[in-house]
């Protein structure tokens, strides 16, 4: 979007003769703009930057916007009441390239978030580090928890128990309650940012 948008305002400086002088249309203008601000974008976009930035929010919004997520995303969980073993236990989740550390609890039928921060809290039950490419594929269901698992890009710490029962409900995640733009989101940071 913001490609189409340079390009209509380099039109509007240039006058439309200049695209017609140069053989150019709107699509060819686009995708050379596009080409040209893929790498800047991919590098200030990096898990890293981001996982600065996030943590810059307010701490309200954050565990609004966690909450929301999981609770959207884990709906039939929450119904089914699989997520009880998290009452008064908190698990940490990492995303490693990033740096954040998101605490989530049970409390009265919900998830709840505990901590979004930069920095891991000692008072956890258990802790689950993934990095940001491996916690893509494990929510496209491109691989299941247990492949990352063995593989060493998931990682448990802490009391395994919950981490296993926990592993075990996202395998049950159902694609299909993601957002749409969450998806798109998922899709052109991976393309863009982690593919390179």
């Amino acid at each position: 979007m913001i490609y189409i948008m340079v390009a209509a305002k380099v039109a509007s400086y240039y006058g439309k003769s200049f695209f017609i002088d140069n053989a150019m249309n709107l699509t060819a203008v686009t995708a050379q703009i596009q080409h040209t601000l893929d790498p800047l974008f991919a590098r200030f976009i990096r898990p890293q930057l981001l996982g600065r930035v996030a943590t810059r929010m307010p701490s309200k919004l954050n565990h609004l916007l966690v909450e929301k997520l999981v609770i959207t995303v884990f709906a039939e969980q929450l119904l089914e009441g699989d997520f009880e073993f998290l009452t008064d236990r908190v698990l940490q989740v990492e995303v490693l390239d990033a740096g954040l550390f998101v605490g989530l609890s049970f409390q009265q039928g919900r998830l709840i978030c505990n901590h979004f921060s930069r920095l891991s809290r000692a008072a956890v039950d258990a802790t689950l580090s993934i990095d940001s490419l491996s916690a893509i594929q494990l929510i496209q269901q491109e691989v299941d928890p247990d492949t990352l698992f063995f593989q060493r890009k998931l990682k448990i710490n802490g009391d395994t128990e919950l981490a296993h029962q926990v592993k075990n409900t996202i395998d049950t995640l159902n694609p299909e309650l993601i957002p749409g733009f969450m998806l798109k989101i998922i899709d052109a940071y991976r393309s863009r940012v982690l593919a390179g």
